[in-house]
């Protein structure tokens, strides 16, 4: 992905790409969060379902990103296992 360009007082100035907002909730989630918070929200989110199949979606969407934040499954095992969930 090339950066967006435009002029500005006759000097091509650089935009940079927006972040990712994934990226930005996983910043927000290890700033506020510790691992083993979000290894509890995530166990607890992982077999949620609901009648709405979008809403299932985005809960697993959610749920991944919260495991992803931890350091994948492996990590998120260990997690699990240390807290006796």
């Amino acid at each position: 992905m090339t950066d967006r360009t435009y002029d500005a007082n006759g000097r091509r100035v650089s935009v940079p790409e927006d972040p990712d907002p994934t990226d930005l909730l996983a910043d927000a989630l290890k700033e506020c969060l510790s691992p083993e918070a979000v290894a509890v929200i995530a166990s607890y989110l992982q077999p949620a379902r609901s009648d709405d199949d979008e809403i299932d979606r985005q809960i697993r969407w959610f749920a991944d990103v919260l495991v992803e934040t931890v350091g994948g499954d492996d990590a998120m095992n260990r997690l699990v296992d240390q807290l006796g969930l």
